[in-house]
């Protein structure tokens, strides 16, 4: 699972970069951003995925500020796999209605228009995807459970 999810994030910058559309099957999120930083994302109350899904501009936007926020995390703890757990417990609350939307995006098809709609984005999401992968806390961390969850239910949809 957590396999899966870190694949998002290269699915993202692929999604930014004009790459071809993942199937629907292998992925439902898209990007985010930094934790602690005052985004406009995040200046307003977490928004309805319903209406979210049909707001691209506003998903790709929080999308971006989940990224950047999950890298942020990554970099402020690298030496502390159960802060960045709690840390990524936080950012899940935050942007439930991100992975909704994502996901009702993908199940309704509307991948192609996603695309589109990151495409202006791609550089940041690049920048965010490799800062998650790349960071010390993924090698530190990934082969714990808890991790691993934490990680998941940010980016999977809501049940």
């Amino acid at each position: 699972m957590m396999l899966r999810a870190l694949s998002m994030a290269g699915v993202l910058a692929a999604l930014g970069c004009r790459a071809s559309p993942p199937p629907a099957a292998t992925s439902t999120t898209v990007p985010a951003s930094p934790v602690g930083a005052a985004s406009p994302a995040d200046a307003a109350p977490p928004v309805d995925a319903a209406a979210l899904d049909r707001d691209l501009p506003r998903l790709v936007e929080r999308s971006l500020a989940m990224y950047e926020d999950i890298a942020r995390v990554f970099a402020d703890g690298a030496d502390d796999c159960a802060a960045v757990v709690a840390r990524l417990g936080e950012l899940a609350e935050t942007y439930r209605d991100v992975a909704a939307a994502n996901a009702k995006v993908v199940r309704d098809g509307r991948v192609e228009l996603l695309r589109q709609a990151l495409e202006p984005h791609g550089p940041a999401f690049d920048a965010a995807a490799r800062a998650i992968v790349q960071a010390p806390v993924m090698a530190r961390c990934s082969s714990d459970p808890a991790f691993g969850a934490a990680f998941d239910r940010l980016v999977a949809a809501p049940p």
